[in-house]
C-alpha cells in the first residue's frame, strides 16, 4: 500500500475523519502519531488514538471535546513538560502531547523507536517519518531512533522488550540489544511504578515467555531482581531437571499450558488481568529464597525446607521496591506460602484435607492450581514425573471442591455471641473456637445449627480450659 492509499484507509476511520475536516476547517495541525498507525500498517486495526500538536495550537483542544463530546483529563507533570491529555472510554482511548520540539519533524526525533516515529497530519493528508521507519515495520524490526533513546528515558529498554512481546513476529535489533545489555543499570534509576507498568504489559501479552527470556538475556532480569542471583546455577533435587532459575523461567510459559490443561479436563477458569499478574509475578518469586535454605543429608539429597517463607520475604522487598497495591501483594504472597501444598498431597490425602484447602485458599484457589500444575510441568525430574498422576487428579478435585461455596464461603452455623454464651469474654479465642467450628462444617461433619452447637457444647467450656491451665 503506497502512502496516498494508506492515507484514504485511515480517514476511512469516522472519528479521525471528522477531526481531519475540523482540522482543515480551524487550520489546525493536527497529528496522529505513533503505534495506531504502525497497527494499521500491520493490519491490527485498533481503537487507541495518539494524537499531536503544537503547544501555540493549544487553543484546539476544546473544539476536539466539543466535536467528540468528551472531556480530557490530564496526567503527567507540568515541571516536567510531560502533561499528557486523556480520554479513555470503554471502546476507545485518546492520548493527546503537545510537541516538545519546534516541528513534526524534529518531535519525531526523540521518539523511541522507528516503528512509532511516523505521523500523519489530519490536516493536510501528508506522513512525516523518521529515517527507516516505514522499513523497519515491513522487515518487523525494533529499533531505537537514535543512539540518545534510551539515555533520555531508561524504560524504552522495558518497552523494546514489550513490543518483543506484543507485536507478532518482531526481533529486537542487535545493536538495540547490546545498547541495552551495556546500559542496563539505568533501570534502577526509575521509580518503580513505571518499571511495573511495563513488566505488567510484558507478563499480559500473549508471550510473556518471550519477554523474560530476553531480559534475562539481555541482563536486564538480573539487575531487576538482584534477589535472584543466587538462583542461577543452584542444583536442585530429584523433583527438577534444571537449576532454580531456569526453573523460574520456564513455569511462566507453563502457566499457559497449566490453564489450556485445565480446560481440556473441563474446568472453565474465567480469570481478569490482575488474577494474571498475581499468578505471574508468584510465579517469578515462589523460589526466591532457596539459595536461602539449600542443604544437603548425609546421602547428598538436596532440601530447601521452609524455602516458601523465605521467598516471601524476598518477594515482599521486591514488591515495596516497585509498588505493588496491598491487595495484589496479599494475593501473591499467599500464592508463595502455599504453593508446596497440592505438590506435597499423597495419594491417600482424605477428602477433608482437600476440602480445608479450598476454604483457607478461599477466591485463590483456581491460581494455585495454576500454579502447581506449570510448576509441576517444570519440573522434569524423575520424582516429579513419579507423581503426575497424582498431582494432576487432586487439581481436578479441588477445582469441583472450589465450585461449592459452601466449601468457599460456609454459611455461619453459630455466632461469636454463641460462643460467649457459654462464658468464653470477648476476645482471640472465640475466633479461634469460631475457626473450629467453620472447619467442622468444611469437612462435612457438622451440617446444621443443632450439630454445631452440639460440637460447641461437648468439645468447648471456659472452665475446663481453665482447668486445664491450671
Amino acid at each position: 500500500m503506497n502512502l496516498e492509499d494508506l492515507g484514504k484507509e485511515i480517514l476511512n476511520d469516522p472519528i479521525l475523519s471528522k477531526l481531519s475536516d475540523l482540522a482543515k476547517e480551524k487550520n489546525a495541525p493536527l497529528f496522529l502519531v505513533g503505534g495506531y498507525i504502525r497497527d494499521f500498517i500491520l493490519g491490527m486495526h485498533r481503537k487507541d488514538y495518539d494524537l499531536a500538536l503544537p503547544r501555540e495550537a493549544s487553543p484546539f483542544l476544546p473544539m476536539i471535546e466539543e466535536a467528540l463530546h468528551f472531556r480530557f483529563f490530564k496526567v503527567g507533570k507540568e515541571e516536567k513538560n510531560t502533561i499528557t491529555y486523556r480520554v479513555i472510554k470503554s471502546d476507545l482511548s485518546f492520548d493527546l502531547t503537545f510537541f516538545q520540539r519546534p516541528s513534526i519533524e524534529e518531535d519525531l526525533q526523540r521518539r523511541d523507536f522507528t516503528i512509532n516515529a511516523i505521523a500523519f497530519s489530519l490536516r493536510d493528508k501528508t506522513f512525516h517519518m523518521v529515517e527507516r521507519a516505514l522499513e523497519d515495520i515491513e522487515k518487523k524490526v525494533i529499533r531505537t531512533v537514535s543512539n540518545l533513546s534510551i539515555d533520555q528515558d531508561p524504560l524504552r529498554m522495558l518497552r523494546a522488550t514489550r513490543y518483543l512481546c506484543t507485536l507478532d513476529g518482531f526481533v529486537l535489533d542487535k545493536e538495540l540489544k547490546e545498547e541495552i545489555s551495556s546500559k542496563r543499570e539505568q533501570i534502577a534509576k526509575l521509580p518503580g511504578e513505571r518499571i511495573k507498568m511495563e513488566l505488567d504489559h510484558i507478563l499480559l501479552s500473549s508471550r510473556p515467555e518471550l519477554g523474560m527470556k530476553s531480559l534475562y538475556q539481555t541482563g536486564l532480569f538480573l539487575t531487576l531482581w538482584p534477589e535472584m542471583k543466587g538462583l542461577k546455577g543452584l542444583g536442585q533435587n530429584e523433583c527438577h531437571h534444571l537449576d532454580a532459575l531456569s526453573h523460574t523461567l520456564l513455569i511462566i510459559e507453563k502457566i499457559s499450558w497449566a490453564s489450556d490443561w485445565v480446560a481440556q479436563n473441563g474446568r472453565k477458569l474465567s480469570l481478569n488481568q490482575d488474577d494474571l499478574l498475581s499468578l505471574y509475578y508468584a510465579a517469578l518469586f515462589h523460589d526466591i529464597g532457596k539459595q536461602e535454605t539449600y542443604s544437603e543429608d548425609e546421602k547428598g539429597r538436596i532440601h530447601f525446607y521452609h524455602h516458601e517463607s523465605f521467598s516471601c520475604q524476598k518477594a515482599e522487598k521486591i514488591m515495596e521496591r516497585l509498588r505493588f497495591s496491598n491487595p495484589m501483594r496479599n494475593r501473591i504472597l499467599c500464592l508463595i506460602k502455599n504453593h508446596m501444598r497440592i505438590l506435597n498431597l499423597s495419594q491417600d490425602t482424605k477428602e477433608a484435607a482437600l476440602k480445608r484447602l479450598v476454604n483457607q485458599m478461599a477466591e485463590e484457589t483456581p491460581l494455585l492450581v495454576l500454579h502447581t500444575l506449570a510448576d509441576k510441568e517444570a519440573s522434569r525430574g524423575i520424582l516429579s514425573i513419579q507423581i503426575d498422576e497424582v498431582v494432576d487428579a487432586h487439581c481436578l478435585r479441588i477445582l469441583e471442591l472450589f465450585e461449592e461455596k459452601d466449601i468457599v464461603h460456609p454459611p455461619s452455623l453459630i455466632t461469636g455471641h454463641d460462643v460467649m454464651a457459654l462464658g468464653y469474654p470477648s476476645g482471640p479465642r472465640v475466633g479461634q473456637i469460631l475457626n473450629f467450628i467453620r472447619q467442622k462444617q468444611v469437612e462435612g461433619e457438622t451440617k446444621t445449627r443443632e450439630e454445631a452447637m452440639e460440637v460447641l457444647r461437648s468439645e468447648f467450656t471456659p472452665r475446663q480450659e481453665k482447668d486445664a491451665e491450671d
